[in-house]
């Protein structure tokens, strides 16, 4: 009986490893699918100094840190998305021509190491 009952143990344990895997794995295919995007105001010319926005949705409830990578400089900024998991950010500006990286990064699970969630990129000329 003993054993019967250690079996069954075992087997419930194991259950629930694999449940928590794949709830686990559900939430981190979720958060894969937020967004990034770069708008610039409409009309007139880009030139060095030109404030752009940063934008996107399907955040997770934690702070968003947006890291842009310019032909001059790195900068960063950060936001908590609002309750639709939104984040828009307005305090960056362009500085000069060539290609500019923007990531997004969370710190998803409690976890102490931020991961990148969105990434886009774009020319000025």
């Amino acid at each position: 009986m003993f054993t019967k009952l250690s079996r069954t143990l075992a087997l419930v344990m194991v259950l629930a490893l694999v449940i928590s895997a794949l709830v686990t794995g559900s939430a981190l295919a979720a958060q894969t699918s937020a967004t990034l995007n770069v708008t610039f105001p409409s009309g007139g010319t880009i030139t060095y100094g030109t404030s752009y926005v940063v934008s996107g949705c399907g955040y997770a409830r934690a702070g968003v840190t947006v890291v842009v990578h310019s032909p001059e400089a790195i900068s960063f900024a950060g936001q908590m998305p609002d309750a639709s998991g939104c984040i828009s950010i307005s305090n960056f500006s362009s500085q000069g021509p060539g290609h500019y990286t923007v990531d997004a990064f969370q710190q998803l699970h409690g976890g102490s190491k931020e991961s990148l969630v969105a990434s886009t990129s774009f020319d000025l000329q």
